[in-house]
């Protein structure tokens, strides 16, 4: 074999492999396993390409047919191997011997991305099931000083922090060592890990916008949208008659949150009963916990709706799906005209078996079953 040393420091030389490395690597990140053959030229072999002696560019020609002829490197068409100008040719190569080619260089091996040691660090380290591992490695976290390793670790404790009334730079300031920052846009991570369908913490304080009819009232009623919700504020219809409206923009999974005035932000709509003590009366009510008065929820019929049911029942297990709501719901649904969870992009939305509410249960849960279709409750005013 060919002394190749005195070759391999000609720069020219050099930073041809270097670039043909590039390329291996660039395959390997693909998935592939091999690079594809490369056109020399201008851009990719500026040393040859930009001398300005034409003896110059047969000299570095010559050179590189060496590692041609060595069975480092192939070029086609092999015409260009033969003439002292194949460079003139179009040609195009490929490297044969790529252990040899990456030794010279430095580059025995591909340095992993980011997003390539972050799944490896998700693999070994998450305490979850496969499919869960392969999400949340949609989701890189690289943070500088701590390894990828001990950021996985302290995604294993989010566990326990499930249920807290915490906001979401909250939870990342107790997991990774006092930095708000870190979930921000991942809370498809933190619903993943969770197993829900949305990040239980918010971005911020949870917004009840509270309408208190004339009167006063003797119970609640939390409305999913908010259209449903200014039609219900503005509504003559007696079904809501002495019925406080509740809208929680910003609501995500845990109700413990709701109950909670760290977390929550009262506002009152001028629609409905200001004065007095009914403000009062309906603070008491939410946060103290001391008063007993009928809670319902009115939202869409799917599963989502359902599963925010599910869970403003672990704070207000008085709860029950609001039937003058549903009724209508319910009945479009068995008379066909429900919606495919594809046609509304909700086709990731996962069934449950029970929500606690006899009505619920027994027929909302069992039409949506049976029947598997949704239905908005936006197409329902009342």
């Amino acid at each position: 074999m060919m002394e190749f040393s005195p070759l391999l420091r000609v720069p020219g030389i050099q930073t041809l492999l270097n670039m043909l490395v590039d390329r291996l690597d660039s395959a390997e990140a693909r998935g592939s396993a091999s690079a594809q053959t490369v056109a020399l030229n201008n851009a990719t072999w500026p040393a040859l390409y930009q001398a300005s002696m034409e003896s110059d560019k047969e000299h570095l020609w010559e050179q590189f047919l060496q590692l041609v002829k060595a069975g480092w490197l192939q070029v086609t068409p092999v015409t260009a191997a033969r003439s002292i100008a194949g460079y003139d040719k179009q040609p195009r190569v490929k490297v044969l011997d790529v252990e040899a080619v990456r030794k010279v260089t430095g580059r025995p091996a591909r340095p992993k991305t980011p997003v390539e040691r972050w799944r490896e660090a998700i693999d070994a380290n998450l305490d979850a099931s496969a499919e869960v591992k392969k999400a949340a490695g949609e989701y890189c976290i690289d943070m500088p000083d701590r390894s990828m390793a001990e950021v996985v670790a302290k995604l294993n404790t989010l566990k326990n922090l499930a249920g807290s009334p915490l906001l979401l730079r909250e939870v990342s300031c107790r997991l990774f060592w006092g930095m708000s920052k870190v979930l921000d846009n991942r809370t498809g991570l933190v619903a993943t890990l969770l197993g829900t369908d949305e990040c239980p913490f918010p971005e911020s304080p949870i917004q009840l916008q509270v309408y208190l009819p004339q009167g006063g009232f003797n119970g609640v009623l939390f409305i999913e949208n908010q259209m449903n919700f200014e039609q219900g504020v503005r509504s003559t219809n007696p079904v809501f008659a002495k019925l406080a409206l509740v809208y929680a923009s910003g609501f995500k999974g845990s109700a413990a949150r709701l109950r909670n005035r760290e977390t929550v932000s009262l506002y009152f709509s001028h629609r409905g009963e200001l004065g007095g003590n009914r403000a009062d009366y309906f603070d008491s009510w939410l946060f103290t916990k001391n008063i007993a008065i009928p809670v319902w929820f009115w939202g869409d019929l799917d599963w989502s709706g359902m599963r925010i049911l599910a869970a403003l029942r672990n704070n207000f297990p008085e709860m029950q799906a609001w039937q003058p709501g549903y009724n209508p719901m319910l009945q479009s649904l068995r008379e066909g005209h429900g919606h495919s969870p594809e046609a509304a992009d909700k086709k990731g939305q996962r069934p449950l078996e029970t929500v606690g509410c006899p009505y619920s249960d027994g027929q909302l849960l069992a039409a949506l079953k049976a029947l598997g279709k949704f239905v908005d409750q936006e197409q329902f005013g009342l």
